[in-house]
C-alpha cells in the first residue's frame, strides 16, 4: 500500500540494491543536488544578463534617436534662417545645447556662369554631437541664390 512520509516531511524509501537483498536500508530524499542548484543559478544569471543588455540597448537607442532628432531640427532651422547668400558666400559656426554646428557655402556650377543672372550657392548645415568613437553628425544641404545688393538691382 501507500505508506505516508514521517511527520518531519522526509520521505523514506527502501533500497534493495544491497548485497543481501533481504535487508532493507532506509534512504532519505533531501531535495536538489549541488550540481542541479549550480546549473539553475547559471541559467538564471545568463537570463538576467541578457535582459539587462536588452533593456540597456533600448535606452541607448532612445537617447540616440532624441539626439538625432534635435540635430536635424537645428540643421533645418539653420538652412531656413537664410533665404539668400551674401556675395562671396558665408561661413558660420557655433554650439547650441551640446550640439556643434557649422554652416558653409560654396558656388554651385550651373553651366551658365558667364550669363548674367543670379549665381547659386550650395549651402550645407552640419550638426555634430558626441566625442571619439561615439561622435555622430547630420548634414543637410540646399541651393540658395546670391543676395542682390542695392547697386546690382539698380543696373
Amino acid at each position: 500500500g501507500g505508506r505516508r512520509p514521517p511527520a518531519g516531511g522526509l520521505a523514506v524509501r527502501a533500497d534493495l540494491t544491497g548485497a543481501d537483498s533481504g535487508m532493507r536500508r532506509p534512504t532519505v530524499s533531501r531535495g536538489f543536488s549541488l550540481l542541479e542548484v549550480l546549473v539553475a543559478l547559471s541559467i538564471m544569471a545568463f537570463s538576467l544578463a541578457a535582459l539587462y543588455h536588452a533593456a540597456g540597448g533600448g535606452a541607448r537607442g532612445v537617447g540616440e534617436s532624441e539626439a538625432r532628432t534635435r540635430a536635424l531640427a537645428l540643421a533645418s532651422s539653420l538652412l531656413d534662417a537664410h533665404a539668400t547668400v551674401p556675395p562671396g558666400g558665408t561661413e558660420e559656426s557655433g554650439e547650441d545645447a551640446g550640439l556643434r554646428w557649422r554652416l558653409s557655402t560654396r558656388p554651385h556650377p550651373t553651366g551658365r556662369e558667364a550669363a548674367p543672372g543670379w549665381p547659386l550657392y550650395r549651402v550645407e548645415a552640419v550638426v555634430s554631437w558626441g566625442e571619439g568613437a561615439a561622435a555622430r553628425e547630420v548634414r543637410l544641404a540646399s541651393l540658395l541664390p546670391e543676395r542682390r545688393t542695392a547697386v546690382a538691382r539698380a543696373r
